[in-house]
C-alpha cells in the first residue's frame, strides 16, 4: 500500500473552500483585546472611545445623544409635533407656518382632573393615542396640628394630592378625549403575598414594533410592560431609579439609571440585560433618522422641519402667512432658545490589538487560503493582518509571547464599507491564529463587521504540471499568481450557482443601474409585458410581479381590477389575517389515519372597494312593482335632453348626442363605476398618483371610473360601510350583579374616581348629561 493512501484527499472541483466566520453572532473567538471593544450597538470591533469625548446617551431631556426625541416630545402620525411643557403643565403643538409652539386648549393645568397634571415627564404617541406619564407628588405631607379644623382640612387635601396622579393617562389624538388611565396591579414586581412598596411613578414611555408600551417606574425600580389594549403584562425588576427609555429597530430597550453611578443598560429582544458603551454615534444605524436635530442641551432645531413641511407650505400660501425662519431653535419648554455650544467630537484610542483563539481546520498540514475583512476603514486609520499556523495546539499565552514567526502582514488602508481580502502567507498547519493591529489618528475608528477565513487553498495549480509545485517557494509564487484568477472564476461560479434568484420577483435585485437607470426587477417585469409604476414601493412591486401570472386572465374585468387594488392598498386577506381571527373548532381527538385538517378560512375578508353603477338601478316589474324607494320610473330627462319644439331652460337642459332617448339610463350608468379608497391615499401624492395610474391602465375598456376617498365617519345614506370606515359600539354602562356575564362586553375596573371615566362625586365630579345620568 502506497503512502499516498494515508494523505488527505486532494480537493477537486466543483468543491469550494470552507471557512471560519468571526462576528458578533457566532462569536469573535477573541483571546485578548487591547484598547478595543466589541460594540453591542453595531456588533463590530471598534476602538475604545476616550472618556468625556463626544455626545453621551445620558444627556438631559432623554434624547439618548440625539438618537431619539426628547422624553416630552412626540411626533404624530401626520407629522405634527407635540411638546409637553413640564413647567406650565401645558400641551403645545408646533405651528409650521409661524414655526412656533401653540398651546392646545382645554388640556393641562395643575390638579387631579381628567386632563390635569401634577408632575409629568414622558410622553409618546402610538396607535392614534397620546400617552402622558404623570409621576405625581412623591414627597410626604408636612405634619400639622389635628385639633385645628383648617389645618385638618389642609392635611387631608395634602394627602389627597400625594395619592392622586400616579398614572399613565391615555388620550385620543382626535379631540384629546380621555380613554383611561393605565396602572399596574398592586402585586407588580413583588411576590404574590406582597404589594408595591410605593405608589408607582411612571417616568417615561417607549413602544416596540408590536405596539406594546414599556413604562419606567422610578419609585419601585422596575419597568412595566402593557399590551396595546392597556392590559398589564409583565414587570422587569432590577432597574433602580429608572428614568428615560428608548427602543431601537431591533426592539432592544435602552434604560437610563439615574443613580449615584449613572449608566445605560440594554434589554435585548430575548430578555438578556447588559451594560453598553456610551457611544451614540455607534448606535445611530439602529435608530430611525429624526427629521430634525436635538443638540446636547436638549434644544430642538426645528427650522428645517418647518421649511420642509408640505402641508405647512400650502397653509402658509393659502392664508398669506409669513414664511418660517430658516433655523428655529426651541428649548424643552417650547420657548425660543439659542443653540448651545457644540459637543466635543469623539476621541478614540490611537492603537489597538486583537488576538484570536486557535481556529481548527481539522486537516493535517492545512494550507489556509485567505482572510476576508468586511469592514469600513476611514482615512487616518489602518488594520494590519498577521497569521500564525502550527500543527500542535498552543495556549493563548504561548501565542502572544514575542518571537513567534508571524506571517502575512498585509495592511488594509482607507477604504469605504465593503470587502478586503489577502492571502495567508503562513505555511501549512492544522491550527491558525489571527492577529489584527489597529492604528488610528485618535479621531476615527475602523469598524470590523465580520471576518471570514477560508481554507484549504484550492488553486488552479492542480491543473498544471507538478514541477510548478515541487519547490515550496515556487509553489507559493504560483498560488499567489493564480489566486487572481481563482477569485474571479469563483465569483463567476457563485453567480451561476445563485442565478435562480434573479428570476424570482421576491429575491431579484431592485437597485437601479447608475448608467442605464433600469433595475433588474423592472427588466424582469418587461419579460411578461408589465410596466411597474415608479410610484410603488419596492415591496409592492415585488408582490405585484409575483402575482402577475394569476391576474393575466382577469385583466380587463372587475375581479382583476379588485385584486390589483387589494395589492396596491395592502388589503390582502393573507397579510391582514391574524391566527385569532380564524373560526375556532371544538377540541376533539383525531384518529391517527386521518388526513391533515384543512386550514380554516380567515374571518376577516377584504372590502369590495368597487361599486358598479348598474347595480344602482331600481327596476319596476309589472304586476309586482310599487312606486317608491325600491322602484323609480325612468324619464326622458335623465340626461337633461332638450327636445325640439318643447320647453328648454338655459342652465338646466343641454345638448346631447345620444341617439336613443329611451335607453338613456343604460348609456349614462352602464359603463361607470366608483372605487372607494381610504383617505390616506389622497394625502400622499405618491400613493394618489399610483392609484390613478393603476385605474387608467387596468380599468375595463370603455368604462369611466370615479374615486371616492373614504374618511373615518358614519353618514347614513352617504357613507357608511360597516367594517371598512365605520364601527358601531357603545360605552359600557357598568356591571349589574346577577344580570351581567363577565366577558368581552363587561370589564371590572377601579373605582370611578380612579378610573377617569364617567363617575359621580358630589363636590368633585358631577356633570349632568356628560358624566352623570339621572335615573
Amino acid at each position: 500500500m502506497s503512502a499516498q493512501n494515508f494523505l488527505p484527499p486532494i480537493p477537486q472541483p466543483p468543491h469550494d473552500p470552507t471557512s471560519w466566520l468571526l462576528d458578533a453572532g457566532v462569536g469573535w473567538h477573541d483571546a485578548h483585546l487591547i484598547r478595543l471593544e466589541k460594540s453591542s450597538a453595531v456588533r463590530s470591533l471598534v476602538f475604545a472611545r476616550l472618556p468625556g469625548s463626544g455626545r453621551s446617551l445620558m444627556e438631559p431631556g432623554g434624547s439618548f445623544g440625539g438618537l431619539t426625541l426628547s422624553a416630552n416630545v412626540a411626533l404624530g402620525p401626520d407629522g405634527s409635533l407635540y411638546l409637553l411643557d413640564a413647567k406650565t403643565l401645558e400641551l403645545k403643538r408646533l405651528d409650521p407656518c409661524e414655526c412656533s409652539f401653540k398651546t392646545v386648549p382645554c388640556f393641562g393645568g395643575e390638579g387631579g382632573g381628567a386632563r390635569q397634571l401634577r408632575n409629568p415627564h414622558g410622553m409618546g404617541i402610538c396607535g392614534g393615542n397620546l400617552f402622558v406619564c404623570d409621576t405625581g407628588v412623591s414627597e410626604s405631607a408636612e405634619p400639622v396640628l389635628c385639633d385645628d379644623a383648617n389645618q385638618t382640612r389642609k392635611k387631608r387635601n395634602n394627602e389627597r394630592i400625594h395619592r392622586e396622579n400616579h398614572r399613565l393617562s391615555v388620550f385620543s389624538l382626535h379631540g384629546f378625549a380621555l380613554r383611561g388611565h393605565w396602572r399596574p396591579p398592586e402585586s407588580a414586581c413583588q411576590p404574590a403575598d406582597r404589594k408595591l412598596a410605593k405608589p408607582w411613578e411612571p417616568y417615561d414611555i417607549a413602544f416596540d414594533g408590536r405596539g406594546r408600551a414599556y413604562v419606567s417606574d422610578r419609585a419601585n425600580g422596575c419597568i412595566h410592560r402593557f399590551s396595546p389594549s392597556g392590559q398589564w403584562e409583565a414587570c422587569l425588576p432590577g432597574f433602580d431609579q429608572a428614568t428615560y427609555l428608548a427602543l431601537d429597530c431591533r426592539d432592544q430597550l435602552y434604560v437610563v439609571l439615574d443613580g449615584p453611578e449613572r449608566q445605560v443598560r440594554v434589554i435585548a429582544a430575548d430578555g438578556t440585560v447588559s451594560e453598553i458603551a456610551d457611544q451614540p454615534e455607534a448606535l445611530a444605524p439602529l435608530f430611525p433618522r429624526l427629521p430634525f436635530v436635538v443638540d446636547a442641551q436638549g434644544n430642538l432645531h426645528l427650522g428645517p422641519l418647518c421649511a420642509q413641511t408640505e402641508t405647512g407650505k400650502e397653509e402658509c400660501e393659502t392664508w398669506n402667512l409669513p414664511a418660517a425662519p430658516e433655523r428655529g431653535v426651541f428649548n424643552l419648554s417650547g420657548d425660543p432658545a439659542t443653540s448651545g455650544p457644540a459637543a466635543a467630537p469623539p476621541a478614540y484610542q490611537p492603537q489597538g490589538l486583537y488576538f484570536s483563539t486557535a481556529l481548527d481546520s481539522g486537516l493535517y498540514r492545512c494550507q489556509w487560503h485567505r482572510i476576508i475583512l468586511h469592514a469600513e476603514i476611514p482615512p487616518g486609520s489602518r488594520v494590519e493582518v498577521s497569521t500564525y499556523t502550527a500543527e500542535a495546539l498552543l495556549t493563548d499565552e504561548q501565542v502572544q509571547m514575542p518571537g513567534l514567526p508571524w506571517e502575512t502582514r498585509q495592511c488594509a488602508n482607507a477604504m469605504p464599507a465593503g470587502e478586503w481580502d489577502c492571502l495567508v502567507r503562513s505555511g501549512g498547519g492544522r491550527y491558525l491564529w489571527l492577529r489584527l493591529e489597529f492604528t488610528g489618528n485618535g479621531k476615527v475608528t475602523p469598524v470590523i463587521d465580520r471576518i471570514v477565513i477560508e481554507f484549504p487553498r484550492i488553486s488552479l495549480r492542480r491543473y498544471l504540471p507538478a514541477v510548478f509545485g515541487a519547490e515550496p517557494m515556487g509553489a507559493d509564487f504560483t498560488d499567489r499568481l493564480l489566486s487572481l484568477f481563482d477569485t474571479t472564476l469563483r465569483s463567476i461560479e457563485k453567480t451561476i450557482d445563485t442565478q435562480a434568484r434573479y428570476f424570482d420577483p421576491l429575491s431579484t435585485p431592485a437597485a437601479r443601474d447608475p448608467k442605464t437607470g433600469v433595475d433588474f426587477l423592472s427588466w424582469l417585469a418587461s419579460w411578461i409585458g408589465i410596466a411597474l409604476d415608479r410610484h410603488w414601493s419596492e415591496s409592492l412591486r415585488r408582490r405585484f410581479l409575483k402575482n402577475a401570472g394569476k391576474l393575466f386572465d382577469l385583466r380587463g374585468t372587475r375581479l382583476g381590477l379588485w385584486r390589483q387594488l387589494l395589492l396596491l392598498l395592502d388589503m390582502e386577506a393573507e397579510a391582514n389575517c391574524c391566527p385569532g381571527d380564524r373560526p375556532q373548532k371544538r377540541c376533539r381527538p383525531v384518529p391517527a389515519k386521518c388526513a391533515p385538517a384543512a386550514e380554516l378560512p380567515c374571518a376577516w375578508q377584504p372590502p369590495p372597494l368597487i361599486l358598479e353603477h348598474y347595480r344602482l338601478r331600481r327596476w319596476l316589474f309589472l304586476g309586482a312593482g310599487q312606486l317608491g324607494n325600491q322602484a323609480v320610473l325612468w324619464g326622458k330627462r335623465i340626461v337633461n335632453r332638450s327636445p325640439l319644439n318643447e320647453g328648454a331652460t338655459v342652465g338646466h337642459t343641454q345638448l346631447k348626442t345620444i341617439r336613443d332617448p329611451y335607453r338613456d339610463p343604460f348609456h349614462a350608468y352602464a359603463h361607470q363605476f366608483t372605487v372607494f379608497v381610504p383617505v390616506r391615499h389622497r394625502c400622499s401624492d405618491q400613493k394618489r398618483k399610483a392609484l390613478e395610474n393603476l385605474l387608467k391602465t387596468e380599468s375595463p375598456a370603455h368604462t369611466l371610473y370615479h374615486v371616492e376617498y373614504v374618511e373615518p365617519r358614519f353618514r347614513i345614506g352617504f357613507q357608511s360601510m360597516i367594517g371598512f370606515d365605520a364601527v358601531i359600539g357603545r360605552l359600557p354602562q357598568g356591571v349589574t350583579l346577577n344580570e351581567t356575564t363577565l366577558g368581552r362586553a363587561s370589564v371590572l375596573g377601579a373605582p370611578p374616581h380612579k378610573q377617569g371615566g364617567p363617575s359621580f362625586e358630589v363636590g368633585q365630579e358631577g356633570r349632568v348629561g356628560t358624566t352623570t345620568t339621572l335615573g
